[in-house]
């Protein structure tokens, strides 16, 4: 429909909506420009008054000495390997799981009620007894994250479940049946014919939980005391004033999370996320 065709209360309620729309893409964007322009100007830039919003030098300078003040090559090591990680060992365990979910109601059920049970727990009371526990097994400070890997998986995993349960309802059970009646077994009519038909759902999923666990801060803070990684070495340095250098480690942070939001825009637009996994 033309503009000039266009009711006048759908004109007015499109007057209304664009500028509230704005305003929340500016209250998102501002920030985040805020902390590129620190991370590639000076800190006498940065600490200036009144704030400049376009820098006047540009310059790597804060990446050099924020990997000279922190360990900045070892954590960002350690949070891409221990997101990749998680992101593996939570679909290895929501993917059979979702399934069985969705096809079994007397299953799906008590399924349900324990990873929203797990979502409702603060992260902070978990890290305690999780912490004692990585005590115990030789896990905790670990220099390979293993500890942090296992509650990353935990913490991942009803993201995962709740998505790949919703696009396994989404398949009919009657293609299922059919690939049974053809001779094919439980695990071949899983990963021919079901597993294809959420993979995009699958590839959201995968997404979300590479970034909860990228982004995580509890976890990372109290069960690595010193083989930290990105988010406890950004709390550091924004901690001891440090607004150029902070700035750079939030930049590394924000590349791949711009990435990962830029795949996931198809998937939030076709609904994927709904659970319309074909």
């Amino acid at each position: 429909m033309s503009r000039r065709t266009e009711p006048r209360p759908a004109r007015r309620r499109r007057r209304r909506i664009v500028p509230v729309a704005f305003a929340i893409a500016a209250s998102n964007f501002v920030p985040l420009w805020l902390i590129v322009k620190q991370a590639v100007t000076s800190e006498r830039e940065s600490f200036a008054w009144p704030p400049t919003w376009i820098p006047h030098a540009l310059t790597l300078e804060n990446f050099t000495r924020a990997a000279d003040a922190v360990p900045l090559t070892q954590g960002l090591a350690l949070s891409l390997g221990v997101a990749l990680l998680t992101v593996l060992s939570t679909l290895a365990l929501a993917l059979p799981a979702a399934w069985l979910a969705a096809r079994v109601e007397r299953t799906g059920r008590p399924l349900d009620a324990v990873m929203v049970l797990v979502r409702l727990f603060p992260t902070i009371a978990l890290a305690v007894p999780l912490a004692v526990i990585f005590v115990h097994a030789g896990l905790y400070n670990d220099p390979d994250a293993r500890g942090l890997w296992l509650a990353h998986t935990l913490l991942g995993l009803p993201f995962a479940f709740l998505i790949l349960r919703a696009a396994f309802a989404d398949v009919p059970v009657e293609l299922e049946e059919a690939a049974r009646l053809d001779g094919a077994g439980p695990g071949r009519v899983f990963l021919q014919v079901s597993l294809p038909l959420v993979r995009p759902s699958l590839g959201a999923a995968a997404m979300l939980v590479f970034l909860v666990s990228w982004d995580e801060f509890a976890y990372a803070l109290l069960l690595q005391v010193t083989n930290r990684t990105l988010p406890p070495l950004l709390y550091y340095l924004s901690a001891f004033g440090h607004p150029g250098l902070s700035s750079a480690v939030a930049v590394l942070m924000l590349a791949p999370a711009v990435v990962i939001l830029v795949l996931l825009e198809p998937a939030l637009r076709s609904g994927v996320l709904a659970g319309s996994g074909r």
